[in-house]
């Protein structure tokens, strides 16, 4: 699926053309071919404008591109894995301490087309893997969701088949679905951003036990935080009523958001049997204070057990967190 994405991107498809499978699987064995011949290389300084900067020195090389109309990122994503992409900077927010760039064309990039991210006090919100991401969710065969999907599409009154048979007829409409789940993406990031409950336990299980059912749920919880804490996307779009992204949100959710978030579907459908979007904020409300006390109770096992023997946290861990989710 990412290679996929990353093929459509580097040969500059709209989201909804899709290239033949035979140039993909070549495009692949190249790919393939050249990472192989790089690893174990070591990283390599940005030359720009007669510096050397450190690939991971993203202030550094924003401030350095700052004339050009540029926007920079780096981080290591999941399991740890580094990522970096350049692109077009549309726009710049700055909110309190945080700074949002909105990046439109993106320049280079790899397998990692997450369209928000958040370091820190520093958000990206990008909006041409966003674009890949939505259509994709909206065309996929796959059940799941379809209600919600169909929810949301009725508010623009037409039809999830009639948008997926003709993208092109409906552009204007794919341009205010694209903008509404971008803003959407930004008010996750800042819910990440500002939410506190997790630190330092977070950083403390990614590098004990990455590429685990641990990495899996406490990024699942941070992530399911920054959904419906003060300043996240569920309170955006309620406050905001903007049903077609509350639809969106339930019905891409990840596996893990069911388990963490199970008040939401049932508020959700009451919802739109109501209209009452009372319903809606205090299934959130709810979720906020229960995944709170869960975030305080992961702080105070590692504090009270220690690090010093992973093996033995790894149990506790699972027996008070996963077990009970079925992980």
């Amino acid at each position: 699926m990412r290679l996929r994405l990353l093929y459509k991107w580097e040969k500059n498809l709209l989201p909804w053309e899709e290239p033949e499978p035979e140039a993909v699987l070549a495009w692949i064995a190249q790919q393939e071919s050249a990472w192989e011949a790089r690893e174990g290389e070591s990283w390599r300084n940005l030359p720009i404008n007669g510096r050397a900067l450190n690939p991971f020195d993203v202030k550094g090389v924003n401030a350095a591109l700052a004339s050009e109309g540029l926007a920079y990122g780096a981080g290591l994503g999941r399991s740890l894995a580094p990522t970096f992409f350049l692109g077009e900077l549309v726009e710049e927010r700055r909110l309190g301490d945080i700074t949002v760039l909105i990046l439109s064309r993106e320049l280079a990039r790899d397998l990692d087309g997450t369209p928000g991210l958040c370091q820190g006090t520093l958000v990206y919100a990008r909006r041409q893997p966003l674009a890949y991401y939505l259509w994709d969710r909206l065309a996929d065969p796959a059940p799941q969701g379809n209600h919600f999907r169909e929810a949301a599409l009725a508010f623009y009154g037409i039809s999830l088949g009639d948008l997926l048979k003709n993208p092109e007829g409906h552009q204007e409409l794919w341009e205010e679905l694209l903008s509404g789940e971008l803003e959407a993406i930004i008010r996750h990031e800042l819910g990440e951003a500002q939410e506190t409950s997790l630190r330092p336990v977070f950083s403390t299980i990614l590098e004990l036990f990455p590429q685990s059912r641990l990495e899996l749920w406490i990024r699942g919880l941070k992530d399911a935080l920054a959904e419906v804490n003060e300043w996240g996307r569920l309170t955006y779009l309620i406050e905001t009523r903007h049903l077609p992204s509350v639809a969106l949100m339930q019905a891409f959710q990840p596996g893990i958001y069911s388990l963490l978030l199970p008040e939401l579907e049932p508020a959700f459908l009451k919802f739109t049997a109501s209209g009452d979007w009372d319903i809606l904020d205090m299934a959130r409300r709810s979720a906020l204070s229960r995944l709170r006390q869960v975030a305080a109770e992961a702080q105070e096992l590692v504090k009270v057990r220690g690090t010093d023997n992973p093996e033995h946290l790894r149990e506790l861990l699972s027996a008070r967190f996963l077990k009970p989710l079925g992980l």
